[in-house]
């Protein structure tokens, strides 16, 4: 288990100021409250593609833009939700997946049509 930590660790890309805020985050987390925020934030599809878009990559607002057709109002709606159910993060050289994003995207079964 450790293993598979250390390893989405890794391809989040946060620097380690920003795992350390994350980490912090984590240890925090009200668990019964959390599960429901997640589940929320994540059953709406444009944030799920929106996480998946990020991926393991640092993208910017304009990437972003780019991929969505959708105003930067929505798409910043969007990110905060991810943000708050600490999925991604933001940071001076674009957003980033968390290693909870990351988990999320390699081990949820997604049945988007």
């Amino acid at each position: 288990m450790e293993k598979e930590l250390k390893n989405k660790m890794n391809k989040s890309k946060l620097t380690k100021e920003e795992m350390k805020n994350f980490l912090a985050k984590v240890d925090n987390i009200d668990k019964k409250l959390d599960h429901g925020r997640a589940y929320r934030t994540l059953m709406n599809q444009a944030r799920r593609e929106l996480l998946k878009f990020i991926g393991c990559e640092i993208r910017s607002m304009d990437d972003i833009k780019k991929e969505f057709q959708m105003d930067e109002d929505q798409i910043r709606y969007h990110l905060s939700m991810l943000m708050q159910s600490l999925y991604v993060i933001e940071s001076q050289d674009g957003w980033k997946s968390t290693p909870r994003g990351i988990g999320f995207l390699e081990n949820a079964i997604m049945g988007d049509n």
